[in-house]
């Protein structure tokens, strides 16, 4: 369950990532063009349960207003230790905090997930490191991120993906958008 990046916002992230891949330790990089801020991962869900919960889903979208979403910073995980995973911030308003609770509620309801324990951050991955990247790699990565990303946008709808793993990476094909509240 995510919202979709304008392709504004992609097309600049993906420039600012490819300047980056050459300088900085060996990762495996995000391909951009299914590059989504993920709401709740929900990994396998039996196909007979997809109905519900796009049902439910539809529900949890449909009493937020639109909201600005733009991408922001860049930062990497765990903060302040070698990096794992480099990630792009998302600046929104206090709206996606709402609809990100009432998404997982959904997803609880409809097919009993385990919601995490963390609290949610709002980013968008762009490279998982195969060995650690040191302290400097991780704050050259932050730099090359530092404010806005692109144009901020509109988030008009949720979309629920699927998802298809493959030795270049994940796939992902929308299966239903859910508009938020008078969106179309």
């Amino acid at each position: 369950m995510a919202f979709d990046l304008s392709d504004a916002a992609r097309q600049e992230a993906r420039r600012r990532a490819e300047a980056l891949r050459v300088a900085l330790p060996p990762a495996r990089w995000v391909d951009l063009t299914g590059a989504h801020l993920t709401l709740v991962f929900l990994g396998e869900v039996p196909e007979e349960r997809v109905p519900a919960l796009t049902e439910r889903l539809a529900a949890a979208f449909a009493p937020h207003a639109p909201f600005p979403l733009g991408l922001a910073g860049g930062g990497t995980f765990p903060p302040g230790r070698a990096a794992r995973v480099a990630w792009v911030g998302v600046e929104a308003g206090p709206g996606i905090a709402a609809v990100q609770r009432d998404v997982v509620a959904a997803c609880v309801e409809a097919v009993g997930h385990e919601p995490e324990s963390r609290p949610y951050h709002p980013h968008v991955t762009l490279a998982r490191c195969r060995e650690s990247w040191p302290r400097p790699a991780a704050e050259r990565f932050a730099a090359a991120f530092a404010g806005p990303v692109g144009e901020p946008w509109t988030a008009a709808h949720g979309t629920l993906f699927q998802s298809r793993l493959s030795p270049k990476g994940a796939r992902y094909t929308p299966v239903a958008e859910l508009p938020l509240r008078g969106a179309a």
